[in-house]
């Protein structure tokens, strides 16, 4: 195999299991919320189809046979995508903000929403009203 396409099958593979991580993160926060039962059946599905199509797309890759060697050029393809996130990360948005940590700051409240917690009294993860402030109800 050429070096080129060597380091495009690579880089094609290391976005695969970028891809596929996001999709296990989000698969944890969902099973938690859905346990919590604090969101829907829908995220898990999604998470789901998220971690498995990258999965079984990487696995239908790297079975080609004789055609991907891992050798030096292949590695250094499989670093492209997560040098190119990291790019896209420190990148300026609005203000004195860098995007990779407005990206963060959403993801934190995401995840707060999907697992039910509560913004008014701290964050804390008991069943109580809006109402009262620290402590359950």
């Amino acid at each position: 195999m050429s070096s080129a396409l060597n380091f495009a099958v690579g880089a094609l593979l290391g976005g695969l299991v970028l891809s596929a991580a996001w999709g296990l993160l989000w698969l944890v926060v969902g099973a938690i919320g859905l346990w919590r039962r604090t969101c829907s059946w829908r995220v898990v599905a999604n998470s789901v189809v998220i971690a498995v199509v990258p999965l079984l797309l990487a696995w239908a890759l790297l079975s080609v046979p004789d055609k991907v060697t891992p050798n030096l050029v292949f590695v250094a393809g499989l670093l492209v995508m997560p040098f190119v996130l990291a790019g896209l990360a420190l990148r300026p948005v609005s203000g004195e903000h860098r995007a990779g940590a407005s990206m963060l700051r959403g993801i934190g409240l995401l995840i707060n929403d999907l697992l039910g917690r509560h913004q008014a009294c701290g964050g804390c993860d008991h069943d109580h009203g809006p109402d009262v402030t620290g402590g359950t109800a």
